[in-house]
């Protein structure tokens, strides 16, 4: 393969490359003055893990509050006295929910079943009032307003907007706190999030619950980009695998397998959305007494508050020594924003690629969790298994991706998930209980797109400099977002074969996993803070140099 370098005036390495890459590896602001770890990093990283919680809670609600539920055409009051069963029978052709026979049923008032001529039929005309089977689950979107008949899309609308908030929401997020801050931008969104939900919960109609689900979204991945972004800027590089994965991925893990609980000690959609709304609330007065994050502080030129901000935390750490500042003067520093991403090859490449990863990977994830093939067993062990598999992917990830690097795991995960998905394909339907053999491999796959998670929040994080890491991040979700958003009209393809969604989920992971190749590695290296380091650091590791 012939190399041959991109020509790049606004990044010369020539003259003085050699020199900028030792000081690449000697100098930042964390590592100089907190060491890699300490006790306030420790205790934001535990922090931020318990906030996944309610944060998981929101974004897998959709499972719990829009469950198919049995539905027929509303019993009228002078029949009470006949059972739901006999109502059904009577009044519309079997498995007809939709449709009820017109008749005068005014005049059966009184009238015992077993006297009722059953061979007489009648027109159908549609219902414009239901009934629903409680049993189970209660004030669903479905059962408030009547979303069933031609309106049963409507559930799946209410999903598509809900992670398209979540796209919005990232995306503004990345925005802002690299404009504002980290720390300013979790305030604004964990009140956005309280008030959202809240709102979602007293939705007089499902107008407006579509607009709050959507702010809901926005507010909840929004936290997440920004939680993510700020605990790994102030560990060094051998903690940053841990504080993502273990620490971060665990408490989504744990929002994950609680909700399965949650939601079954609370089947009121109503309750349910008001728990998950204030789940915040114990958390949010720490968040004030967090630091804002050192290093965007000295990569937007605010090295005064860096200062300060390094101060309370060695103090906290009872580290006593001066505070350790190399200060360069980058003029673009303060000026990057998102048009920067595309505007250098390599970034623009690493931007690229990475992006089209969340997009399948946000497909498999929320296609797997929120529509995941029950097969008549029970839907909250189901959800929980589902869950369950994410424990070790929580554990195991940080320990190879420390040892063996983020690059050879991202495409190794991407591309083994993809299969295991795509195997179920093989699996005849009807041969085994509850089509275990079809459960086992979507399980698998469904541990997979969580390891895939944590690596692709930490390696996206640490592919871009500073002073866009934020809205690096955040367009990243957004992608995702997309993934998750087409999720349930694919999920639409099960009418064809209950496999066939599992299948177009891994197929599409499978061949983003091949272009994953093309990203440089990244373990164990320091960040890259302005934009002329990170073009530098990005063509320093370059695997692939294309003619």
């Amino acid at each position: 393969m012939v190399v041959k370098r991109f020509p790049l005036s606004d990044f010369n390495m020539d003259h003085d490359e050699k020199e900028d890459e030792t000081k690449e590896e000697t100098k930042d602001v964390i590592t100089d003055n907190l060491g890699e770890i300490g006790r306030y990093q420790l205790l934001v990283g535990l922090l931020f893990a318990v906030m996944e919680i309610p944060h998981g809670w929101c974004m897998l609600l959709h499972k719990f509050i829009s469950p198919k539920v049995d539905h027929w055409c509303s019993q009228p009051e002078a029949l009470k006295h006949w059972t739901s069963e006999q109502w059904r029978n009577f009044s519309s052709p079997i498995g007809d929910s939709c449709n009820v026979y017109n008749r005068d049923y005014s005049s059966f008032a009184g009238i015992a079943f077993g006297e009722i001529d059953m061979s007489v039929g009648g027109d159908l005309v549609p219902c414009d009032k239901w009934d629903y089977d409680t049993s189970m689950f209660q004030n669903t979107i479905m059962q408030k307003f009547d979303l069933v008949c031609e309106d049963k899309i409507m559930t799946k609308i209410g999903s598509f907007v809900f992670f398209a908030g979540t796209g919005v929401g990232v995306f503004i997020a990345g925005l802002l706190s690299d404009k504002i801050g980290r720390k300013k931008t979790l305030l604004v969104f964990v009140i956005l999030f309280m008030l959202s939900g809240i709102t979602s919960a007293f939705a007089p109609t499902f107008e407006i619950w579509l607009c709050a689900r959507f702010l809901w979204g926005a507010a909840s991945l929004g936290l997440r980009a920004v939680k993510t972004v700020m605990g790994l800027e102030l560990v060094g590089s051998s903690w940053r695998a841990i504080v993502c994965v273990a620490f971060i991925e665990g408490g989504w893990t744990m929002g994950y397998l609680s909700l399965a609980l949650v939601s079954w000690l609370l089947p009121d959609g109503f309750h349910l959305q008001i728990l998950v709304a204030v789940g915040f609330l114990p958390f949010a007065p720490l968040l004030l007494l967090l630091t804002e994050s050192p290093k965007w502080l000295l990569a937007t030129g605010r090295v005064n508050e860096c200062k300060d901000a390094m101060k309370k935390i060695m103090k906290f750490n009872h580290i006593e020594k001066e505070v350790i500042i190399h200060e360069e003067k980058d003029e673009t520093s303060s000026k990057a924003n998102f048009l920067d991403l595309f505007r250098t090859p390599m970034i623009r490449r690493n931007t690229i690629v990475i992006s089209l990863a969340w997009f399948a990977l946000g497909t498999l994830y929320f296609g797997l969790s929120l529509h995941m093939p029950e097969f008549k067993a029970n839907i909250y062990l189901i959800f929980f298994l589902s869950g369950l598999v994410e424990v070790p992917a929580d554990i195991i990830p940080f320990v190879l991706l420390n040892r063996f690097g983020r690059r050879p795991n991202i495409a190794f995960h991407y591309i083994v998930g993809g299969l295991l998905c795509m195997a179920t394909a093989a699996v005849p339907l009807g041969q085994f209980q509850y089509e275990w053999p079809i459960v086992v491999l979507a399980m698998c796959g469904k541990y997979i797109s969580q390891v895939c998670w944590g690596i692709v929040y930490l390696y996206t994080s640490e592919l871009f400099p500073t002073v866009i890491r934020s809205v690096a991040l955040s367009f990243a979700c957004s992608m995702a977002r997309i993934g998750s958003m087409l999720a349930p009209f694919i999920a639409y393809l099960a009418e064809v074969n209950p496999v066939l969604p599992i299948f177009v989920f891994g197929t599409i992971t499978f061949v983003v996993g091949l272009q994953t190749i093309l990203l440089p590695e990244t373990n164990k290296k320091k960040l890259p803070d302005t934009l002329h380091e990170g073009e530098m650091f990005l063509r320093k590791n370059n695997p692939i140099k294309f003619c």
